[in-house]
């Protein structure tokens, strides 16, 4: 129901953003405490790689972490056996300073032909998919849209049967 609400008040224009000064690596081991159970239940392993220079950052801390619980949701669901990577980095360019975030897994990957419908409200692969994984198919919808409302964008690789990886 909160991501039904969340896309609604998205697509009325009706989600403020509240920026706030805070450390990453507090945020991020919030979200892994989360989401331990669900990390471990597939018998995944989780690597954290946290560049040294990333440290604070200022942005609506809840709607990245909204976007991280996402993606390592996601990445935990559709792999079993296998590994979990966050990586975070900073990087500067002509546009700013910038953090990136990249979740990878080697879990079943996606389809090419799913690629282009992927940030779609409901988009979940077939019919079995919400009865073997659950989830409301709204997740990467709402990630997407907090991306581009926080500034950002989020793209995704990915390879069926290899894995994939999303980088905000």
């Amino acid at each position: 129901i909160n991501d039904i609400l969340d896309v609604s008040k998205i697509e009325a224009g009706k989600m403020e953003g509240y920026s706030e000064n805070f450390e990453v690596e507090q945020l991020v081991q919030g979200v892994l405490s989360t989401l331990s159970g669900l990390i471990h239940k597939n018998r995944n392993t989780l690597h954290l790689e946290i560049a040294p220079d990333v440290t604070r950052m200022m942005t609506d801390k809840i709607k990245l972490r909204q976007i991280l619980m996402n993606l390592l949701s996601n990445a935990s669901k559709f792999t079993e056996d296998g590994e979990i990577t966050l990586q975070i980095e900073r990087r500067h360019n002509e546009m700013g300073n910038w953090l990136i975030f990249r979740v990878r897994d080697t879990g079943i990957g996606i389809k090419q032909e799913r690629l282009k419908h992927l940030f779609d409200s409901f988009p979940q692969a077939d019919q079995s998919t919400p009865r073997r994984y659950g989830g409301t198919g709204l997740g990467l919808t709402i990630t997407y849209q907090f991306c581009q409302m926080l500034g950002g964008h989020v793209e995704v690789e990915s390879e069926y049967g290899v894995g994939s990886s999303f980088t905000v």
